[in-house]
């Protein structure tokens, strides 16, 4: 009977197992996805500074699991608490990782892990092969490191002018055909320096893109920076102690030799002093005695205020007192100013000069008004000192 019994229920048992095997292998789809097969391999960068990248295959990912949902709807089995968009958020949360991936030459190994939501896998009935990937790094191109030092060594810094109207000048000499490329540009552009200021030079460039198959940049680009300092052979005085004292006595005597035509301004100091002209021949009779020095101011114009246009860049203002006659012997005193303008200072300390063409820019019978011309309305643009005269 028992060989009978087990004879008889044998095809009930084949055809439950059948229905089980069934049931799991419609409940759970056959394929699984392999997550090294939807990421592409790449690397960037040059050998032993290289650099692995690594590209989503996102149509292909997205389609295999979009797949596995369809599969999944068709099945024996469907869990109908499972939402068509938990596919596509499981998917989207794939991703990759790379250990080591920095200074890596050709012949280095690197290995890639791949993460996933588990849950959301298991919940989803999806499976998964996430097995580590190791792959050896290939085709880095060799390629000549520079450094700061190398992409500022051809590049020459040219200064010129008298200070503090300093031009500058950047030139790039450089025969690599990288540094060729580069862009040189100071970081506070001005159009004109004094002596001794300090000048930052910048190389720009774009770390981000292949700059060269045969070069590359191991400076970070905000360290790419030399400091020059503006040179020149020539300032113009900016004080009173740059001149030497035999330079003054030089000016206040060639200052003496512009005291050649009084009919200039005669008339007018008559005037200021009610005094009446004589004429002959339709003439004015006007001519000067002996000039004095009676005061001297030296102007150097304020930073701000150089290279404006009607502003020296000094000047040297000689105050004399002398008297003006004329054919009928009538005599007047009055003050006259003779200017010398735009002292130089070589680097040696020697002056440079103009004397040879004195003339007189001003003169009156009023010391307030010569005082105005040559103090009151300069305060504002220039800084002035006082010389004192006894000294010459």
């Amino acid at each position: 009977m028992r060989k009978w019994l087990i004879f008889l229920l044998m095809p009930v048992f084949v055809v439950i197992l059948g229905a089980g095997a069934y049931v799991v292998a419609n409940a759970t789809p056959g394929d699984t996805l392999i997550l090294s097969d939807y990421f592409e391999i790449n690397y960037e960068g040059y050998n032993n500074i290289g650099k692995v990248s690594i590209t989503r295959k996102d149509d292909l990912m997205f389609d295999d699991v979009d797949r596995i949902r369809l599969a999944q709807k068709e099945g024996l089995i469907v869990n109908k608490n499972v939402k068509n968009d938990e596919y596509l958020l499981f998917a989207a949360g794939i991703s990759a990782m790379v250990e080591p991936n920095s200074n890596l030459k050709n012949g280095d190994n690197f290995t890639v892990s791949y993460l996933y939501d588990k849950d959301l896998a298991k919940r989803l009935r999806i499976n998964v092969d996430a097995s580590e990937k190791i792959y050896t790094v290939e085709g880095l191109t060799d390629a000549v490191a520079l450094t700061s030092e190398d992409l500022f060594r051809d590049l020459s810094v040219e200064f010129s002018g008298i200070s503090p109207k300093v031009e500058m000048t950047i030139n790039n000499n450089s025969t690599n055909p990288l540094i060729q490329t580069l862009v040189f540009k100071a970081e506070e552009y001005r159009e004109f320096y004094n002596v001794g200021d300090t000048v930052k030079i910048r190389c720009y460039f774009n770390e981000k893109e292949r700059l060269s198959d045969d070069y590359y940049i191991t400076t970070p680009l905000q360290d790419c920076v030399k400091e020059y300092t503006v040179t020149g052979t020539q300032s113009y005085v900016t004080s009173l102690d740059q001149i030497p004292s035999e330079v003054i006595n030089e000016a206040i005597e060639a200052g003496k030799k512009a005291f050649v035509d009084a009919n200039e301004y005669g008339v007018r100091i008559f005037c200021e002093a009610n005094l009446v002209p004589v004429y002959i021949d339709q003439k004015a009779t006007f001519r000067y005695l002996t000039p004095s020095l009676v005061a001297a101011y030296l102007k150097t114009v304020k930073a701000d205020e150089a290279g404006k246009l009607g502003n020296n860049y000094n000047d040297l203002d000689l105050i004399y007192s002398v008297s003006i006659t004329q054919a009928d012997g009538v005599t007047c005193k009055c003050e006259a100013v003779v200017r010398f303008s735009d002292f130089i200072i070589n680097a040696d300390g020697s002056i440079v000069y103009d004397f040879s063409e004195p003339s007189i820019m001003s003169a009156s019978y009023s010391n307030s008004s010569i005082h105005k011309n040559v103090v009151t309305r300069y305060e504002g643009t220039y800084n002035i000192e006082k010389l004192d005269i006894s000294k010459y």
